[in-house]
């Protein structure tokens, strides 16, 4: 399954490799940041066996803590959620 955060921008000192690694790590070998375009990071989710509500969650919580902008969105399986809803 696939899951991808919709952004505007990046926390403020932050690179966008940084946060592909992290990101990586965040979902501990249960999916992995597989690509993306501009302003947007496409991610992997691997494990079928595993609900990826889990991954979304560790993911938003992720990119709560790093501040990405409000209008930041993660869309899984064609459903947009804004970042702090």
């Amino acid at each position: 399954m696939d899951m991808y955060i919709h952004y505007t921008a990046l926390p403020q000192g932050r690179a966008l490799e940084d946060v592909v690694e992290e990101l990586n790590h965040v979902l501990d070998g249960h999916g992995s940041v597989c690509g993306g375009q501009e302003n947007r990071l496409d991610l992997e989710l691997g494990d079928e066996n595993v609900n990826p509500k889990y991954a979304q969650l560790a993911v938003k919580a992720y990119l709560q803590r790093e501040s990405f902008p409000r209008d930041t969105a993660l869309e899984i399986g064609g459903m947009e959620i804004g970042l702090y809803e």
